[in-house]
């Protein structure tokens, strides 16, 4: 990379992050705050795929490209899983925090509509792992425990990027977290993401899961087969409420 386009990335990767500051809870300045650092720094992308191509399961999803945003959105067949299964437990999450993966995904692609909805300058099959990664965020919350806070959301985001090993996401992480700390005092938000980043590497890697298989079977014993620790009690935050003028 040229100091030229060293600088422009740069440049674009500071004004994207302070855009997110401004505005924490939004989709579309997350995801081009995400995109604008890993342009900058890297993706680690071939740290993604070599995981994949290490499993079975993995190399078999990255031949089909499995469409796992059919079946988390499929809530009628969630809603009929037996009580205590993962599917069930992460279709009644869903609901209960209206969180659906159909609409994420439709907020991602009009946030990226500059690169045709796919994470910019990728292959199709690194495209399709960030495709994925997204549509299993929330059953993810499901499976690690962690809620829809704050403190939750930035837990599992170390907890993801430990597991897939992405460097952007990781340093915007973690300047969001030292920026909430010394803004608020509350270190036990960094205590809570380092603990998710150690869970994250004792588990399996969750992006080469035949999740689809998994979705009947009770949630303890996804979890025990998956090596995820019993869910740590955590202290939950949000950002304060704006004030109404």
């Amino acid at each position: 990379m040229s100091i030229r386009r060293f600088l422009q990335r740069l440049r674009s990767a500071t004004e994207k992050v302070q855009q997110q500051r401004h505005d924490p809870e939004a989709v579309a300045p997350a995801v081009h705050s995400m995109d604008a650092l890993a342009l900058l720094l890297g993706r680690g992308d071939r740290t993604i795929v070599a995981k994949m191509r290490a499993s079975a399961d993995g190399r078999r999803l990255l031949d089909e490209r499995h469409d796992i945003l059919a079946v988390v959105s499929d809530r009628d067949r969630l809603r009929a899983l037996p009580e205590g299964s993962l599917g069930r437990t992460y279709c009644r999450f869903a609901e209960e925090n209206g969180l659906f993966p159909e609409h994420l995904a439709e907020a991602v692609r009009e946030a990226r509509v500059a690169t045709g909805g796919l994470v910019p300058e990728a292959t199709p099959e690194v495209a399709y792992l960030h495709d994925r990664y997204r549509d299993l965020h929330d059953l993810w919350h499901v499976v690690t425990g962690y809620g829809t806070d704050m403190a939750g959301e930035l837990a599992i985001v170390n907890f993801q990027a430990t597991q897939v090993g992405y460097r952007a996401m990781t340093i915007n992480a973690w300047i969001r977290l030292f920026s909430i700390a010394i803004q608020t005092g509350r270190l036990d938000i960094l205590v809570t993401s380092i603990r998710a980043r150690a869970r994250g590497r004792r588990a399996a890697y969750l992006l080469a899961v035949d999740w689809e298989r998994l979705l009947p079977v009770p949630l303890e014993d996804v979890r025990r087969e998956l090596a995820i620790e019993p869910p740590p009690p955590y202290r939950t935050w949000d950002y304060p409420a704006p004030a109404v003028a």
